[in-house]
């Protein structure tokens, strides 16, 4: 899939607010029609012309509020399990969730494991 330059884009809205078909646009721009709809629509939805990452694949399950608090938990509860979090975030939600839902929220925000490492020197 090839990205369309911000000219391009630019020019689909344009020509959309000149009054013209996503087809005609299509075929002025070599691009196809699902693609001038595509632009349009999200610059109608937003008010900007470049593609949202936050929109492409999968909805999040945790949402800005539900991320908050489980920053907060990781904070006051240092020596929790990563278990007792799942615990307590099932009932924050009211649902039931994947201990690997936990450890990628974890991850999202910021927080690894600390793994230690021994060196050895070998005197030769």
């Amino acid at each position: 899939m090839v990205k369309i330059s911000l000219h391009i884009r630019w020019q689909i809205i344009e020509k959309s607010l000149a009054g013209l078909s996503e087809r005609q646009i299509a075929k002025h721009l070599g691009i196809s029609k699902s693609t001038v709809h595509r632009v349009y629509q999200c610059f109608e939805q937003y008010g900007c012309i470049e593609d949202l990452p936050s929109l492409c694949g999968r909805p999040r399950i945790f949402g800005c509020d539900d991320m908050k608090y489980l920053e907060t938990l990781l904070k006051e509860k240092v020596d929790w399990y990563i278990w007792e979090l799942q615990s307590q975030m099932e009932f924050w939600l009211g649902r039931n969730l994947n201990l690997s839902v936990i450890w990628r929220a974890i991850h999202r925000l910021g927080y690894t494991h600390k793994q230690v490492y021994k060196y050895y020197k070998y005197s030769t």
